[in-house]
């Protein structure tokens, strides 16, 4: 059939189509090796998380050999790297490369990488995860191996050369899918691994001079750089040990300023073999007697406390706590806060830095929520002794409060500028002084409508905050709940943390956790945040696949963490021995209680333990019946 000028015109223009919609999809037609690259922004000279690993398969299953960790954790992080993304990409690029350029590493290569000793340097992303990493490894037979990837980049799309590091090393580039790009180099027998190539390269593809250098010479030494920044030797891990190095700065979040006299913990294992008795009626998933963690912090004593005696806090602290720690402020870092926060302050920094000592408590009740703890610090006997003093620091604090704390709210007045609502203040008590502020905030732990504030409210919840001064301590949390019960403590009216530890370490006891109280708490979250009338899908997959976890982590024993008696006098790494602990004999109602919205069903979304109470700020909870 003869074709017309017009149908071939047609036809032209759909293949043109066609093909521009392909290279759009598939792009097959791409730049060879094209990739985009971001500058990633961290300090490679101090990586925020180190592994170093005899092998990186062999991590997750030996992990799960700690109890709480195998009820935790499934089958899926056992087999995490088998099924991970990143690794099921580099395998089918390693294998389609193998098939097309007649290798014979595809079914090896990746497998190497995982069983071989390594060390992952990791830092944190933009998102907050651990998102960038560089890896090293020493293989026999690298060199000849990394011929072959040098003719092959030659010639393929998928993998390039990005640039060179000094004395002429190449970086490869292997893309594994759309904007996700891999960078690896080699000398001699070692191996380095990028996660990404802002990792090296800048937004214009240029190397980046420090790094380039960093990275350079980890082909050399394996990244002990990184350990030294530890305080660490580079020596291997142990015959199918691992080593995890974590910095503070990043398990919390930031706030390192609260307790800069830690600075990372490591967790160690030595394996010892397969034991005997681990044969008969065990899985092979089931945690077994052939290896054991250990636990070790980094301490820094230039930025403790006075002295890092904790046993005044455990005495001050209610029990049944979901989770404490003991915090070795530096009370001059503090003291800075308040500065920072205008002239007006001044009072409030020279009594903190003159007037507090030794650390801070904070803690986590099943009865709150995770955003309102209570906070508490001691102040020096000096200080409670001299009446001056004691009422220099009570107009100090009640200055401080009303200043820093509060929200706008707009019904709280017809008065022009930024309204907030009074502050209360009252003395329940002989020695007492307690400063109470609502603060309006969806996420309050106090109903708005009941109160004598309901009119004044611009939310439906709000925050009780409350700051108190009584007999030597300072106690602050944004729920007034938590107050009332330290004060019942400090009273002897309620029984403390330190009833439950073992006397003998009260002083050098620094985490406490109950895991019944802990699950309630996360439970009691999960409900919140997935209320049933909104988030249906993901709160029945809370309730078939968390609230088992959390049934079975309550059923262990509370246990604490503490700290050799003498501390070393530079900075150097000292262990942390774990320690199962007593239950408490008693415990305020509603901490159990306040865990079961997820698990009651669509009626308790709007649970929460203000609902069968009155406001805090017009009857004080008192413990034994607070939270409801």
């Amino acid at each position: 059939m003869k074709l017309t000028r017009k149908k071939a015109a047609i036809t032209a223009a759909v293949l043109i189509v066609a093909l521009v919609a392909i290279q759009a999809i598939w792009r097959p037609f791409g730049g060879k090796g094209a990739f985009r690259s971001h500058e990633a922004a961290f300090d490679i000279r101090y990586p925020d998380a180190i592994i170093d690993s005899a092998a990186l398969s062999r991590l997750p299953r030996d992990m799960i050999r700690v109890p709480l960790l195998h009820t935790l954790l499934t089958r899926d992080f056992v087999d995490y790297y088998e099924s991970n993304a990143a690794r099921l990409s580099a395998e089918g690029a390693v294998r389609r490369l193998a098939f097309e350029h007649d290798l014979d590493w595809r079914d090896e290569l990746i497998k190497r990488v995982f069983d071989e000793p390594s060390r992952v340097l990791l830092w944190r992303s933009p998102d907050g995860r651990l998102g960038y990493w560089v890896m090293t490894m020493r293989r026999n037979g690298l060199a000849k191996l990394m011929q072959a990837v040098g003719n092959v980049a030659a010639g393929d799309t998928q993998l390039s050369q990005a640039g060179t590091l000094s004395g002429g090393v190449p970086v490869y580039a292997l893309k594994l899918a759309v904007g996700h790009t891999l960078l690896f180099a080699a000398k001699g027998e070692r191996l380095v691994v990028m996660s990404e190539p802002g990792i090296l390269l800048d937004a214009d593809g240029k190397t980046i001079g420090d790094r380039a250098s960093a990275l350079g010479k980890m082909l050399d030494d394996g990244g002990a750089d990184a350990l030294h920044a530890y305080r660490l030797d580079d020596a291997p891990a142990e015959v199918s040990g691992h080593r995890l190095i974590v910095s503070v700065n990043y398990l919390s979040f930031g706030y390192q300023a609260f307790f800069a006299g830690v600075n990372a913990l490591r967790f160690d294992f030595a394996a010892s073999g397969n034991s005997a008795g681990n044969s008969a009626g065990k899985n092979a998933d089931q945690p077994d007697a052939s290896g054991t963690w250990s636990t070790a912090a980094l301490i820094d004593p230039a930025h403790l406390p006075q002295h890092w005696d904790s046993a005044d806090l455990w005495r001050a602290l209610p029990a049944n706590a979901a989770a404490c720690a003991s915090l070795p402020v530096d009370w001059n870092d503090a003291a800075d806060l308040f500065d920072k926060l205008g002239d007006g302050e001044q009072a409030a920094s020279k009594i903190v830095r003159e007037s507090f000592a030794g650390p801070a408590g904070v803690c986590w009740y099943a009865k709150s929520t995770l955003v309102a703890p209570v906070f508490v610090a001691r102040l020096k006997p000096q200080a409670v002794q001299d009446p001056t003093q004691l009422a220099a620091i009570k107009t100090a604090l009640a200055s401080a409060f009303g200043d820093a704390i509060g929200a706008y709210e707009a019904k709280a007045g017809n008065e022009a500028g930024y309204r907030r609502l009074p502050v209360k203040t009252s003395e329940p008590s002989a020695g007492v002084t307690l400063w109470t502020r609502p603060v309006s905030a969806r996420s309050g732990t106090a109903q708005s409508a009941g109160s004598s504030y309901a009119a004044q409210l611009s939310a439906p919840r709000y925050f009780p905050v409350t700051l108190a001064l009584a007999h030597g301590y300072v106690v602050f949390s944004p729920d007034a709940r938590l107050v009332d019960d330290t004060l019942a403590v400090l009273d002897k009216r309620y029984p403390a943390i330190a009833d439950t530890l073992a006397p003998q370490r009260l002083a050098t006891t620094v985490v406490s956790v109950t895991p019944g109280t802990s699950a309630a708490l996360v439970e009691r979250e999960a409900g919140r945040a997935l209320p049933a009338d909104q988030e249906a899908v993901f709160r029945n997959a809370a309730r078939t696949h968390l609230l088992p976890k959390l049934h079975a982590v309550a059923s262990y024993p509370p246990f604490a963490l503490s700290l050799p008696d003498s501390l070393p006098s530079s900075l150097g790494w000292v262990p942390v021995e774990w320690h199962f602990e007593a239950r408490a004999s008693a415990s305020p109602r509603g901490d159990a209680a306040a865990g079961r919205p997820l698990g009651a069903g669509p009626k308790t979304t709007d649970d929460d333990a203000a609902t069968a109470t009155s406001t805090a700020d017009e009857q004080p909870a008192q413990p034994g019946t607070s939270g409801d």
